[in-house]
């Protein structure tokens, strides 16, 4: 509790010093309306305010820092943050299935077969094409796929009426680039 009240008094300060300017009063309005909002939740519900204690902390913190030098004003002032370096996620898998319905060794029968296989299975209207490059020993191929789907089940489940209408089908990973066309 001694926490909100230190908040709330600090909050009111940024209020009180901004009354002699327009432009800060409309920059503190948020800063007002929170201590305002504070006072109620702690009368009415203080366990919603004990739990938000640790995010009031930062706050706090974050408001009674001095800035790193005294010619940062608030609009150029930046925050000083150390992202660490993206993940390599060159052979990652997604996350999301598809169902691999045919290979081709050009793109252009690749788009052929994306329209013959739409007459055969018209549930491919409501799915994705793409394509994706592999090596194998024969040579290069693009494999098309139909997705995205949310589980592997969901991909099977279009297998199964690639199958019963007497086509190949594997569900697998949703990868690969956009067919074009």
């Amino acid at each position: 509790m001694r926490l909100v009240l230190i908040m709330i008094a600090t909050l009111g300060l940024t209020g009180c010093v901004s009354m002699g300017s327009p432009s800060i009063e409309g920059r503190a309005q948020p800063a007002l309306e929170l201590a305002q909002l504070l006072e109620e939740t702690a009368a009415r519900h203080p366990d919603r305010v004990e739990a938000a204690s640790a995010e009031m902390g930062a706050l706090r913190a974050a408001l009674l820092t001095p800035p790193q030098t005294a010619s940062m004003t608030p609009q150029t002032a930046a925050p000083s943050m150390s992202f660490a370096s993206a993940p390599d996620l060159e052979d990652a898998q997604s996350l999301l299935y598809a169902a691999h319905l045919a290979s081709y060794r050009l793109l252009s029968n690749a788009e052929i077969g994306w329209r013959q296989l739409g007459v055969q299975l018209p549930s491919l209207s409501d799915t994705e094409p793409r394509v994706e490059r592999v090596q194998l020993d024969q040579g290069e191929f693009l494999r098309l796929k139909a997705g995205p789907f949310d589980s592997r089940s969901e991909a099977q489940a279009l297998c199964a009426q690639a199958e019963a209408a007497g086509l190949w089908c594997q569900a697998t990973h949703f990868t690969g680039e956009a067919l074009p066309g």
